[in-house]
This record gives structure tokens, C-alpha cells and sequence, in this order.
């Protein structure tokens, strides 16, 4: 049988493969070899095969069988298809826009240009090895840098190759290298390799859960919608198409409709004790009327639940807003503009906005020093952390992550210590995390982490911190103070390595006792009183819990697709909650670590979840268009409760906590006053 062209219309919109619901999609129909088929529902169970769903999103594919087809992928800021796939007979035209079948010896083009505002890399993800176990020819493939400009690779060896920005790790593309001398499917290859050497089945679990995300995460038509007002049946819907794929093992094919999903999400759910304040989320991927790029930062009042504020900034054309902090009197916001330059300061209150400051490719987050209340930017698209007076007024220094010949760091998000000489940052780049002695600005150390280094979270008294590995699904703990780590594998060992995935196989999907799991881990802070670190697990769509006093994993909670952002806020009354933002969803949701206050967090719970849609009395500078609520990531409690943040709120902030909260890690710093 020779493998036909075949076309899908309409462009359907995926679902979420293991991460919740969404509504319905029409159903398309799929021309091949002449026959028509219709779309199957089915809602089953994912554990079948790995690489299997990386089709689902984009067929209307022609089966490259002719001399080898040049894809082209254009980066962009926009939702889903940041790497474009926007010139070439091998783009796929439905599902997503981010997906390749070409010819074995096909090259591949990316253009990291006009249609987008920043740098990016264009790094091999995973790649198909060949029959002697080796690596796919020309992979792995990276760059020493970030960059503007052109890339492009020649794929050789057939199966699936994906790749990803190490700046912005949810852009992806992905090609299909499909050997002509198959009859029965499209090959996805026998193995995977990942990019940190790990190596799998591609009929496997963790390859179903790979390919599910990458359909979620490159068509934001398929993101998660916990609104009853615009999905009054809280649906997610995915039908796959009726096409052969070859795994692992193969032939027989596997067929896609096998995979389809049909699953109904949670709504909004008050919950029913208060926090203080307010928590802001950058919902980066919702789109306003009067800009052209994405993004805005939106407010909830936690004593009522409701969204009481969103700026979108049109006057200056905001540009992924991706993370948040504030001053020591909690009136301005610090906004990174992630796929800018620019770091936004506006007003809390009235939503003015005070300065757009240039400040480097890239800007991820931001954060206060609390002994001068200088500002803090680190440059993810580059090498160093920016400092700033108060309220950004200028550029006071710029502090740099590597020593001198280094290749570039690309600090993500980085930790400041309680009392502003210490800093540490995860370098995506370099696969390793920078310790900095803030006042003369130069690095005391560099410490070997795993692999892509997103995030940190420091101990209150800065005795150690907590780097997550986005690839690696670990986080890496590293003493500050001799033995800080807890548990570690050899006596006078000053890390450990905390592995997420222990109690999951890749290949069956089984998962033991305990059961704690969690995979492609963010944003992983350690609450104000320094007994647990809380993080939010992309892949998995689980948050998962540290004991510090252990170092031990203790508790996983479910969460949204593109589990992302946390943060602590006050809870009224005494204790903390943690806000865990997700990118591919319109929520927000809430956990109480320690429900019975007993300062142990097995007990920890999902006590509410916030919708971060306005309604017709939220205060905006914008009118929001589409997606909304969506893009989750930075999450920013008002007022600052973390030791040495705390300390220096206003009398009127500080009169809103209890007394434990207004120190909440020993006696010094001193508390607030109230």
C-alpha cells in the first residue's frame, strides 16, 4: 500500500490528553486514500502508546514522499504556535500549527525574526535513535546562546524530533521524519532520547503524556476553560483522527481515535475562609482589544474571590507579562515583559502606568531587595540579573551570572535572601544555578544542578534553597549553611537530588506507594515559615509538596493543564495559602498546606479555585478579547508575607496578619508594626 496525501477540515481544536476537560469540537472528517472517516469519540485511557498523539493536532499533513521538503518554523509571541511552521510542503495545517511530516534528509528552518519581540533558541527536545542505539543523525542540536536570527537543521534519521526554546520551554515544534519504504503508518521511531540522555519506548506512557502536551500546549483553542458562563458543562473533548501510526514494536499501526478523550473539569469554588489582601496573576496569553500582542495581569480580591482588576497596559503594547513584585509599601507592580525587553512599573491602585524600562532580552522575573528596596530583573534571554533604583527609575547595575568565557546563563527565576546579600538563580542554559553576594555583586559560587534549571525557592534564613529542573523533573537542593540538605545520598554531601518521577514508570504509567509525582517542574517557593516547598508540575498537572525538615516529597494535590506559577499569601486568621496559577487553563487555584495547623503538610488540600475571567464590575484598561483568563504563570500575593519582605510592611498591611505571620520565622528580622 503507498502512503496517501490526506486533508482535515475544519481545524479542530484538541482536548486535554490527561489534564482535565474543555468544551466539545466539532467534529472534522479525514480524507485518506480516498475513504472518508469520521472523527471517533472515545474516552479511554492513555496509557497505550507514547508518541502516538503527536499527530493528533496538525492533520492535514501530506505524507512527504517525494525529495525532501524544507519545513519552515517562524517564532512568534503568539499562544500556541510560537514555533510556526509557516513555509514548506511539509506544515501541517490543522490542530496545530507546529507540526512537520517531511522526507529522511529534509531541512529544517527556523526564523527567530519579525513576528517576535525577543531572543530564542531552537534546542533539540527529544529525537528517534537509530537501529544501533545511537543518536538520530545531527542531534542533539543547540545553540551556545540565545539568539535573533536564523537556525536550521537537516533530519536524517525517520521518527519524531522536537525542540524547544530554553528561554520559553512551552514553545515547541515538532517533526515527523517519515520513511517512504513504511507501508502501514507514520513512523514515530522504535526510541526516544530526551536532551538529558533519558531513553524510552515510544509505546510508552510517558510518551502519551509528552505528546498530549505538545497538542495542548501549541493550539490554545484546546486550553482549559473552568468558566460555566462560556462552558456551561465544564467539557474538554479531544476526538482523534483515524490514522496509523507506527510505535514501538511495529507493525501492527496504532490507530489515534484509539486515544481520544472526553473528560469534564472543575469550576470555580469560593474558599470558605479569606485570605488577606489581594493575588495577582499574570494571565499572559489573554488577548485585548487594543493591542496586538498577549497578555494581561489581573487581580483577585482574596477576601471576596472576585476579579476586581486587569491592565493589559495598550499604551505601551505589553508583551507577555510573566511575572510579578512589588515595593515594600505595596503600591506599584513590577511586570517582566517576557518576550520584550522592557520591565512595566504601574500603580496598584488606579492601574497607571509609571515607566516602560528597557532592561535586556528576555525579562523573566523580578523581585525586591529587602535592605534597599532596589529592584531586581533577571535577563533570561542573556547572562546577568539587572538592579534598579526603587520604583525602577534607573539602571543602577547589571550583575552577572557566569564568569567570564562561560557560555550564557539564562537565569530564569530567580530567590533573594531575607536580609538582600544573597541571591541565586537557575541557569536554563548552562545546567547549573548561580550564588551571588549581592552588595559587591560578584558570584560566590557555582553549583551543578540538572537539566534546564527554571526556578528557585530559598529557606527564610537562607540556609539552603531549592532549584526545579524542568527536564530532569528533580529539584536540586543545595546547602547554604554546611549539611542545610536533609537525607542526602553520601555524609558531607551539600546537595541532593529530589526526584519527582521515583514512583512512576515511564513505560506503564504504574505508579507505587507513596505516590507522589510530579514532571517538568516550575515555579517551587518555600512557604514564609520555612516547613514546606510547594511546586507546580507542568506535565503531570500536580503540585507537589517538600518537607524541609526531610527534604522528602510528603504530598501531591491535582492541578491544570500547564500547572505553573505559585506563590504564599496570608491566610485570615493565621497560616498560608498557596496560589498555583496554570498556563493552559482560566484558573487559579487554592491550597491550604497545613488545614489542621499542625505544621505537617500530608493533610495539605485544594480549598478553592478563582475563574480569572472579569466581569462587568472589574476595573480594566482594556477590553479582553479572547482567551481569557488564560496563561497563568507569575503569581503575586499583596501584602509580601515572606521573612524579611514582611517585616517592612505598612502599618496598615501589617495590621491585617496575625502576630505569627508578621515574623514568621523567628524573631529577627523584628516583626511590623501594626
Amino acid at each position: 500500500m503507498k502512503k496517501q496525501h490526506m486533508s482535515l477540515s475544519p481545524v479542530f481544536p484538541l482536548a486535554r490528553l490527561g489534564f482535565g476537560g474543555r468544551r466539545a469540537a466539532v467534529r472534522p472528517q479525514l480524507r485518506l486514500a480516498g475513504h472518508t472517516f469520521r472523527w471517533l469519540p472515545s474516552a479511554g485511557a492513555v496509557l497505550v502508546t507514547f508518541l502516538a498523539l503527536i499527530l493528533v493536532g496538525d492533520w492535514m499533513v501530506p505524507f512527504a514522499e517525494a525529495a525532501p521538503a524544507v519545513a519552515v518554523f517562524q517564532a512568534t509571541d503568539e499562544p500556541g504556535p510560537w514555533f510556526k511552521c509557516s513555509k514548506g510542503s511539509g506544515c501541517v495545517a490543522a490542530g496545530t500549527q507546529s507540526l512537520a511530516v517531511v522526507s529522511p534528509g529534509s531541512r529544517i528552518q527556523f526564523i527567530l525574526g519579525s513576528a517576535t519581540q525577543t531572543v530564542h533558541t531552537t534546542t533539540s527536545l527529544l529525537w528517534p535513535l537509530k537501529t544501533d542505539g545511537g543518536n538520530a543523525d545531527n542531534m542533539p542540536f543547540d545553540q551556545p546562546k540565545a539568539i535573533r536570527g536564523q537556525q536550521s537543521v537537516t533530519l536524517k534519521t525517520p521518527g519524531l524530533y522536537v525542540f524547544v526554546c530554553k528561554v520559553h520551554p512551552f514553545m515547541l515544534a515538532a517533526v515527523i521524519v517519515d520513511d517512504p519504504a513504511t507501508t502501514e503508518g507514520l513512523d514515530l521511531g522504535e526510541q526516544i532520547r530526551l536532551v538529558n540522555g533519558v531513553t524510552f519506548p515510544t509505546r510508552s506512557d510517558l510518551g502519551v503524556r509528552l505528546l498530549r502536551a505538545f497538542f495542548v500546549i501549541t493550539n490554545a483553542d484546546n486550553y482549559q476553560d473552568h468558566n460555566p458562563a462560556t462552558n456551561p458543562g465544564l467539557t474538554w473533548t479531544v476526538n482523534l483522527p483515524h490514522v496509523p501510526v507506527l510505535l514501538t514494536g511495529g507493525p501492527p499501526a496504532v490507530f489515534l481515535d484509539a486515544l481520544s478523550i472526553n473528560t469534564t473539569l472543575d469550576g470555580p469554588l469560593p474558599p470558605a475562609t479569606p485570605g488577606v489582601g489581594e493575588v495577582w496573576v499574570d494571565t499572559e496569553y489573554e488577548k485585548t482589544a487594543g493591542k496586538t500582542k498577549p497578555g494581561t495581569a489581573t487581580a483577585v480580591d482574596v477576601t471576596t474571590w472576585k476579579v476586581t482588576k486587569k491592565v493589559a497596559l495598550p499604551q505601551i503594547n505589553m508583551n507577555n507579562p510573566h511575572n510579578m513584585w512589588t515595593d515594600r509599601d505595596q503600591t506599584v507592580i513590577y511586570q517582566t515583559q517576557w518576550f520584550s525587553n522592557k520591565l512595566a512599573v504601574f500603580d496598584r491602585e488606579t492601574l497607571t502606568m509609571l515607566r516602560n524600562i528597557h532592561v535586556g532580552p528576555a525579562p523573566a522575573h523580578v523581585m525586591t531587595r529587602t535592605d534597599t528596596d532596589q529592584v531586581h530583573v533577571s535577563i533570561n534571554g542573556g547572562d546577568k540579573v539587572v538592579e534598579l533604583s526603587p520604583l525602577g527609575a534607573n539602571i543602577d547595575r547589571k550583575i552577572p551570572v557566569q564568569f567570564k568565557g562561560e557560555n550564557q546563563a539564562q537565569p530564569h527565576a530567580h530567590w533573594m535572601s531575607f536580609d538582600g546579600h544573597t541571591m541565586v538563580t537557575p541557569n536554563s542554559n548552562t545546567g547549573d544555578s548561580t550564588q551571588i553576594d549581592i552588595v559587591p555583586g560578584t558570584i560566590a559560587a557555582k553549583t551543578a544542578t540538572g537539566t534546564l534549571p527554571i526556578a528557585t525557592g530559598m529557606m527564610p534564613d537562607t540556609s539552603k534553597y531549592y532549584v526545579s529542573n524542568y527536564v530532569d523533573s528533580t529539584i536540586t537542593c543545595i546547602s547554604l549553611v554546611t549539611d542545610a540538605c536533609k537525607g542526602v545520598a553520601n555524609p558531607g554531601d551539600q546537595t541532593k537530588t529530589i526526584n519527582l518521577l521515583a514512583n512512576y514508570n515511564p513505560v506503564t504509567g504504574a505508579i507505587t506507594a507513596p505516590g507522589f509525582v510530579g514532571a517538568l517542574p516550575i515555579q517551587t517557593p518555600v512557604s514564609p515559615n520555612g516547613k514546606w516547598v510547594v511546586t507546580a508540575n507542568t506535565l503531570t498537572a500536580t503540585i507537589t509538596i517538600i518537607d524541609t525538615a526531610t527534604d522528602e516529597l510528603v504530598a501531591t494535590l491535582l492541578c491544570s493543564a500547564g500547572c505553573h506559577g505559585v506563590n504564599f499569601g496570608a491566610k485570615q486568621g493565621g497560616g498560608y495559602y498557596a496560589y498555583v496559577s496554570s498556563k493552559f487553563s482560566n484558573d487559579l487555584i487554592v491550597v491550604d498546606p497545613d488545614p489542621n495547623s499542625d505544621g505537617n503538610a500530608v493533610d495539605a488540600t485544594i480549598v478553592g479555585r478563582v475563574i480569572l475571567v472579569a466581569d462587568g464590575l472589574t476595573a480594566k484598561d482594556d477590553t479582553p478579547t479572547q482567551y481569557q483568563g488564560m496563561g497563568g504563570q507569575g503569581v503575586l500575593p499583596i501584602p509580601l508575607v515572606y521573612n524579611g519582605w514582611v517585616q517592612n510592611l505598612p502599618p496598615v498591611w501589617c495590621a491585617k496578619l496575625s502576630v505569627a505571620q508578621r515574623s514568621p520565622f523567628g524573631s529577627s528580622p523584628a516583626a511590623c508594626t501594626p
